[in-house]
């Protein structure tokens, strides 16, 4: 398990929306070079049979959820591409530093959640 690098936020907020596109790292995106380093060498995540996409939610070293929010599909669907909006109280918990957890639902029962995570780091506002 690692880390994404960290994303500042602000407390009280409701933006950025967060988008990210979703890739396989098993599969060599079509005209490069596979590098098990190089994310923008592995193919997209095809999330045509997904019935949902979510982040858990939760400050670093807590069981708790604070939140789980989840992502919008963005077409074409092969193009691994979700976005998401924050809940209008998710970013009032409190600062320090938070992790998020993606999750896959496919439309067969069966879940994927992606191995790293997400860091947020929430500080006070002025």
């Amino acid at each position: 398990m690692a880390y994404y690098d960290s994303i500042n936020l602000v407390k009280g907020d409701d933006l950025p929306a967060l988008e990210i596109v979703l890739r396989d790292s098993n599969k060599t995106l079509s005209g490069q070079t596979y590098d098990i380093g190089d994310p923008t060498t592995w193919d997209t995540l095809d999330l045509t049979n997904v019935t949902a996409v979510r982040m858990k939610y939760r400050k670093i070293d807590s069981s708790t959820l604070v939140d789980t929010i989840t992502f919008s599909r963005i077409q074409p669907y092969t193009g691994g591409k979700v976005v998401m909006d924050w809940g209008s109280t998710t970013l009032d918990d409190g600062v320090g530093d938070y992790e998020g957890e993606i999750e896959i639902e496919y439309t067969n029962g069966k879940f994927l959640t992606v191995g790293d995570k997400f860091k947020f780091i929430v500080r006070e506002q002025f």
